[in-house]
């Protein structure tokens, strides 16, 4: 319980307070496809300098909406901007996500856990209304606790995933 209380106080952490600096503010959606399923998610991001911190909430469209199974996703993104003209910009990307899948089946421990971290490349366009796409491999674990056996179990696996982002810059 304490480590998932402790990732989403650093998930949210970079938006907690201004600073004195030039800090640009931005809200966006994006549409990602990723193996599992495809996420819709609304995101924040806080850019200082060249740096950003994103933070992201979501869920999987497939298996939320018409499977009837909960799918929520939640993660950050740091990365760093490399402005190549005033519309156009790359990023190199590291990525932590966290998601949740709730079965329903078997009723004591049906929800499966899935961690992940990702290096990524953004190619993002325009300035106050921005366009982006995102793509990017990294390992993840899967865990589900297995009363047959009376422990978890764990796996682990290579994930990738294809995004289009809109940012609105206020």
């Amino acid at each position: 319980m304490f480590r998932k209380l402790a990732f989403l106080v650093l998930l949210f952490l970079p938006l907690l307070g201004k600073s004195q600096d030039s800090a640009i503010y931005s809200f966006g959606a994006d549409l990602n496809y990723h193996p599992q399923d495809f996420f819709f998610r609304v995101r924040g991001q806080l850019m200082k300098k060249n740096l950003s911190h994103e933070v992201f909430i979501g869920f999987g469209i497939t298996k939320t909406i018409f499977q009837k199974q909960g799918n929520p996703n939640i993660g950050y993104d740091l990365s760093y901007r490399f402005k190549l003209n005033d519309w156009f910009s790359i990023s190199p990307i590291i990525r932590l996500s966290y998601s949740l899948l709730n079965t329903k089946v078997p009723e004591k421990h049906r929800l499966i856990h899935t961690t992940e971290s990702f290096a990524a490349f953004r190619m993002m366009v325009g300035n106050r209304n921005r366009f982006a796409v995102t793509g990017g491999i990294g390992p993840a674990i899967e865990w589900k606790y297995d009363a047959y056996l009376g422990r978890k179990n764990r796996f682990f696996m290579w994930n990738y995933f294809a995004e289009i982002s809109y940012y609105y810059e206020f």
